[in-house]
């Protein structure tokens, strides 16, 4: 009973409840609104607000420029009267990023067949969170502010879109209303952060500090880029060569990323939990990272594979039912998705490994990418979730082996010398 009691005073889980809240509120509105939007608009068209999302997400990532990977373990580990300033020189990176990125996505957005206001309404609505302070408020173990800020405007937004699409049923009605809500949120959380009192004074970000900052995000950049570059993909090949099949593929990437969203939680308290106990636990906290992810996903895969076949009937109205076996495999992509998480995003960047995050992505990306027209020719649907999941089993497998070796390594720096020479090295890696 005792230890039921630690367990459940346990600071790891205090902190993965509390950015719950957010995750509950997301998830629920998110869940609600795929029936209503499929009665309202139709399959095509909540299919093709499917695409957009994945352009906009896409083009949000390459705006976060690796902060959302590696921020919240850096800022973590910094003195209180830095971390402002880092979420500072971050933005101002960012926000030109912002500006180059934001007509690609609308071209190509436009390309695939969108109508070119949705086309815009979507990019700023899913892209504009790549300059957000979310990572921020995850590092900073501020997750009152994260359902502030960043899930109340993304849930009454869409609430708010989906009574404005009852009554106007289009897809540029919904996003609309969405973008807005989004913009806010991002706008709000950035003064916010910004203007809280640490003591500290914020200072212009000199040019060589910026590229300097840039260099080093590069690592954190690859990681997502390539991560989401073989999810994407799978997308765009489906709306190309199998665009009947495209609201099942939906309907099973709204689950996986559902799923993903529940995790968020335990993700973030961790990412924030293994460095800031100092370099001492630093290492026991890792490898404690590893075994959250196993049991994460363990939990999490099953569930997957058992439930998304008759979660997906109501969820679609059956007009997008996911095959069993697809469920199957994309429960078995599910749980190693778990680990690679959770093991690279808090256990590997907390050792400070952030390019063998960088390495695994790429390659699993090089492995999985020359796989999928083939895959998806040969088996259709099944033949493209196989491919998604093998990559995720190849990061999850690669991250494992790179932790537990810098773990090792890191035990053996027991002095201050030996652990400036490991910094060095894990800086260099790669």
């Amino acid at each position: 009973m005792s230890r039921i009691s630690a367990l459940v005073r346990h600071d790891l889980l205090r902190r993965s409840a509390y950015f719950s809240i957010s995750v509950i509120a997301a998830t629920a509105v998110g869940i609600v609104s795929i029936p209503l939007l499929i009665r309202t608009i139709g399959t095509d068209e909540w299919a093709r607000l499917f695409v957009l999302q994945m352009i906009g997400q896409f083009a949000s990532i390459c705006v976060a420029f690796g902060w959302g990977a590696t921020g919240p373990s850096t800022v973590s580990a910094l003195p209180k009267a830095d971390r402002r300033q880092f979420l500072l020189d971050s933005l101002v990176a960012r926000v030109p990023l912002l500006l180059i990125v934001t007509p690609l996505a609308v071209a190509l957005g436009i390309a695939l067949g969108a109508d070119p206001l949705a086309a815009v309404l979507a990019t700023i609505a899913y892209a504009v969170p790549g300059i957000g302070a979310a990572w921020y408020f995850i590092g900073t173990n501020r997750p009152a502010a994260m359902l502030i800020f960043d899930a109340l405007p993304a849930v009454l937004g869409q609430v708010a879109a989906l009574v404005a699409v009852v009554f106007v049923p289009t897809l540029v009605s919904y996003l609309w209303t969405v973008a807005g809500a989004t913009t806010l949120g991002v706008v709000g959380g950035l003064v916010y952060a910004l203007t809280r009192k640490d003591g500290a004074t914020l200072r212009r970000t000199r040019g060589d500090e910026l590229a300097t900052t840039m260099r080093t995000q590069v690592a954190g950049l690859a990681t997502v880029l390539f991560g989401n570059l073989a999810t994407m993909l799978p997308v765009l090949l489906v709306d190309i060569f199998m665009k009947p099949v495209l609201p099942v593929f939906a309907a099973v990437d709204k689950l996986y990323r559902y799923g993903i969203i529940v995790l968020a939680p335990i993700l973030q308290a961790v990412q924030s939990w293994v460095p800031e106990a100092g370099r001492a636990h630093t290492r026991s906290r890792a490898l404690s990272s590893l075994w959250v992810g196993l049991g994460v996903g363990a939990i999490g895969g099953t569930c997957f594979a058992l439930l998304a076949t008759p979660i997906s009937i109501p969820l679609t109205l059956g007009e997008a039912v996911i095959p069993f076996e697809v469920a199957l495999i994309a429960g078995i992509g599910f749980a190693a998705e778990c680990v690679a998480q959770i093991v690279g995003l808090a256990g590997l960047v907390a050792l400070r490994r952030e390019r063998e995050l960088a390495r695994s992505s790429i390659v699993a990306a090089c492995v999985s990418i020359p796989l999928m027209i083939p895959a998806l020719l040969v088996a259709g649907l099944l033949g493209v979730v196989s491919v998604i999941a093998l990559s995720a089993l190849l990061v999850a497998t690669y991250r494992t082996v790179v932790l537990l070796r810098a773990a090792k390594e890191w035990e053996r720096a027991s002095d201050p010398v030996s652990a400036a020479t490991l910094d060095e090295t894990a800086s260099d890696a790669g």
